[in-house]
């Protein structure tokens, strides 16, 4: 029996593609030679926002005033879980180990953190709350140093207040108000007095998937993250809880 489509996605053209990859080299070698000025640059340009890019422990300190506190509720339990998760997957496969596999002949496994992460929390038509849960507390527990998250600022506002609130509560170092490909770049070159991120995380659209696959080889990534979708199928007998 053959698949049946209820519904598919149109093609891209190759064309789109090509164009895409232009834009960001060209970007990516701006901010190469222009460094901080270049990402303040652009987030004027595309993002409208001509605010602070590294979030200040003053705006932190606000937002946990001001977030309402069934949202702040719903972040913790959010956190705890994948915490607790990220927590069980370290102690069950993170050990080390080592074995003698024929007389002398020794071979082994040693997990060593990397040194900085850069979390690309995306935050444009919709705040992805989930990615910032995700990939900051899992780098925390597996312990990386330095983690830092970055998310697309609003004019006149900055990064999305609950994904601000949510990438402290999960412990990253430094929060940016930068997105796209400035905050890719950013993380990769170490800007904003930041150390270069060994890994850069997280999904993003066309421009960020781009970016990081130009940029892999001289960072670590963990996949070209492009947007997914999930259908739940579920009757009346489903526990809305799981749902």
């Amino acid at each position: 029996m053959s698949i049946q489509y209820l519904k598919k996605s149109p093609k891209t053209s190759s064309i789109d593609d090509t164009k895409t990859a232009k834009i960001v080299q060209d970007l990516l070698k701006d901010i190469e030679s222009s460094k901080e000025q270049g990402c303040i640059d652009l987030t004027k340009k595309f993002d409208k926002y001509d605010g602070e890019i590294v979030v200040s422990k003053e705006r932190i300190d606000e937002i946990k005033k001001t977030l309402d506190q069934k949202t702040k509720d719903d972040v913790q339990f959010s956190y705890d879980r994948v915490r607790k998760f990220a927590e069980a997957q370290l102690k069950n496969y993170g050990q080390d180990f080592e074995v003698e596999l024929s007389k002398g002949l020794y071979a082994g496994q040693k997990l060593v953190p990397v040194n900085t992460a850069g979390c690309y929390v995306p935050g444009g038509r919709y705040a992805h709350i989930a990615s910032a849960v995700m990939s900051v507390t899992t780098a925390k527990v597996a312990g990386v140093k330095n983690v830092i998250a970055c998310s697309p600022p609003k004019e006149g506002i900055g990064a999305h207040p609950t994904i601000i609130y949510t990438a402290d509560l999960c412990g990253a170092d430094v929060i940016l108000n930068l997105g796209g490909v400035p905050a890719i770049a950013a993380m990769a070159n170490g800007l904003f007095n930041n150390p270069p991120a060994d890994i850069l995380v997280g999904p993003g659209n066309q421009f960020v998937a781009e970016a990081k696959r130009i940029l892999f080889g001289k960072v670590g990534i963990d996949l070209f993250a492009g947007p997914t979708e999930i259908a739940i199928i579920a009757d009346a007998k489903a526990d809305p809880e799981i749902v």
